[in-house]
């Protein structure tokens, strides 16, 4: 029994049996007729096509899948926080009164005034790292998308209409308005110019 035999490599007689010629390590097929070439040619083709369409297919399905799982993230996101708006909203009356009772504690409740702020500054830093932001518009321009004005004053002093007093704090969850503040407006004057001695 031959070394080829034991190790199961095909023999030189084997190969030339199946049509394999050897040439050092690389076996060339034998030529086909020029009519079975051509048409092998073309059915190479046409599988190459259908694999690049289904591949094209896969990658697009793929992209598809992707982009879709992104915007289930976004809107699960958005649907959290839109969740605890209604939450937060009802809550921001307790952030109102705990105020009130800062304000309003006198000089013998030190120590009641002090306790109500730090309460309160917890608080605030509760709902600031869910993504609350206070609207205090005071001495700010007037911007009905975060203000409703309760109260309107005319005034010399202001070129456009002004906040000059809130009466309650907006909230802002994210880009989304939960409360807008209650403000008074300064409304600008208009000047009347009299005329001159000299003027008609």
């Amino acid at each position: 029994m031959t070394k080829e035999e034991r190790d199961g490599t095909p023999t030189g007689a084997e190969l030339e049996e199946t049509g394999l010629v050897s040439q050092g390590d690389v076996f060339e097929t034998p030529e086909l007729p020029s009519g079975e070439d051509d048409s092998l040619r073309i059915q190479m083709d046409e599988l190459q096509q259908e694999l690049d369409r289904a591949k094209e297919l896969y990658l697009r399905k793929l992209a598809d899948f992707d982009n879709y799982r992104k915007r289930q993230e976004r809107e699960m996101a958005e649907y959290r926080k839109l969740a605890n708006a209604n939450l937060v909203r009802d809550l921001l009356q307790v952030v109102d009164n705990l105020e009130r009772a800062a304000a309003t504690a006198s000089a013998a409740d030190e120590s009641l005034r002090i306790g109500v702020e730090l309460v309160l500054r917890q608080f605030k830093d509760t709902l600031a790292r869910h993504g609350v932001t206070e609207v205090d518009p005071d001495g700010k321009p007037f911007d009905p998308s975060l203000h409703e004005a309760i109260q309107k004053v005319d005034s010399g002093d202001v070129t456009e209409n002004t906040v000059v007093q809130v009466l309650q704090k907006g909230y802002v969850l994210g880009e989304r308005l939960l409360r807008p503040a209650l403000v008074v407006v300064a409304v600008p004057v208009p000047r009347v110019v009299l005329p001159g001695p000299f003027e008609e």
